[in-house]
């Protein structure tokens, strides 16, 4: 009996070693074809943050997308390619051209029961076991404005539209509600063998064209999370976009501003320091401006000193930089969070001494301390 329970536990243990070293072997693999794999060794938390796209390369993929469009050069194969590495998808130029080549069908009186008999005679029944994947395209007749959607289950998709079954959000959703009438609808099935969902590709070539104007996430499959929802923020007359995410506490952390003054303006629309605006809407026409993190915080700072000028500010108050050897700056909004950097350094620090320095400009801890 004895000797049966070790040979179990050393065959387990065999075993184990081996799997370990299969998925290591892989792990390698797939880190050198796909840049957004993550480290086997990270936490729980910080693998979740890279598979929702709250960290890691997902997050760059909106940037890629927003900046290509402002571009206006056609859609490559490498730039749909660098976009949705997220979701391990690589084409080449021979499946894009198949794809691309796939028929499409319009439908007009998109409110009539022949039209939607139309529809169903191509894509089928929501009920069917078996379901079409491709993608549909919404264009209203007189702006032409334009939505491109894909599903792997078309006829369910389209019965949410046609039948007003989706809530109204969006910019497509509440215009179908008034009067479907005022829209045409193309569907293009998909009907391939390819190992990839080849729907994700031709809605994301689509999203990449400007004209698809009622899209407001410009990424297939929102790699950020499904609940999530851009966030932009422009100057009054929206020419210029200073900050984007996908996330409010990205604002609330990095530009410091308050989430209770911050949702107060979006939900309004009013300007935040007079001057910004914060809003879901993408404009495509806007500059990106040319500025990081850190100098937008700063600039943002000397607004608030601007606009808050009747309020009184005393020196615990007041936003701080230091200011490194090599000329590296760290931005603080108060004279405590800087505190609590040099804290967090294991450096002896009080706000008395800190004050001091400041006053008379010796350099403390190795930094040169600034009121902003």
């Amino acid at each position: 009996m004895n000797l049966t329970w070790y040979i179990f536990v050393f065959i387990s243990y065999k075993s184990l070693i081996n799997f370990n070293h299969i998925t290591k072997r892989n792990f390698n693999n797939n880190s050198s074809s796909n840049k957004n794999s993550f480290n086997p060794n990270q936490g729980n938390k910080n693998k979740w943050k890279i598979i929702l796209g709250r960290s890691g390369t997902n997050q760059l993929v909106h940037k890629i997308a927003f900046e290509h469009i402002k571009s206006g050069k056609p859609v490559t194969v490498k730039v749909l390619n660098s976009i949705l590495s997220y979701c391990n998808i690589e084409i080449t130029e021979n499946i894009l051209k198949d794809i691309l080549s796939k028929p499409g069908f319009i439908f007009d009186n998109l409110d009539k029961d022949e039209t939607i008999k139309s529809i169903e005679a191509i894509v089928g029944l929501p009920l069917n076991n078996i379901q079409i994947p491709g993608v549909y395209i919404f264009k209203h007749k007189l702006t032409g404005d334009k939505y491109v959607g894909s599903s792997s289950q078309l006829a369910i998709r389209l019965y949410g539209y046609l039948k007003n079954k989706h809530r109204a959000i969006g910019l497509l959703i509440p215009q179908l509600k008034e009067n479907l009438s005022k829209f045409t609808l193309e569907i293009i099935p998909l009907n391939d063998n390819y190992e990839f969902r080849s729907e994700l590709v031709l809605e994301q070539y689509y999203l990449l064209d400007s004209s698809f104007n009622l899209n407001t996430i410009k990424v297939v499959n929102n790699p950020s999370g499904s609940n999530a929802k851009s966030l932009y923020m422009y100057n009054r007359d929206k020419t210029i976009l200073y900050y984007y995410s996908m996330q409010q506490k990205d604002f609330i952390t990095n530009l410091n501003i308050h989430y209770i003054t911050f949702n107060k303006h979006l939900r309004k629309g009013t300007y935040y320091l007079g001057k910004y605006l914060f809003t879901r809407e993408s404009v495509i026409n806007a500059k990106i401006a040319d500025i990081s993190i850190k100098d937008l915080a700063l600039m943002l700072e000397k607004d608030r000193v601007k606009f808050n000028r009747s309020k009184s500010t005393n020196s615990l108050t007041k936003p701080v930089v230091l200011i490194n050897r090599n000329g590296k700056t760290e931005f603080f909004s108060s004279l405590g969070k800087c505190v609590e950097f040099f804290k967090s350094k294991g450096l002896p620090v009080t706000q008395v001494t800190l004050v001091k320095r400041i006053k008379i400009g010796k350099i403390y801890h190795g930094y040169i301390c600034k009121y902003v």
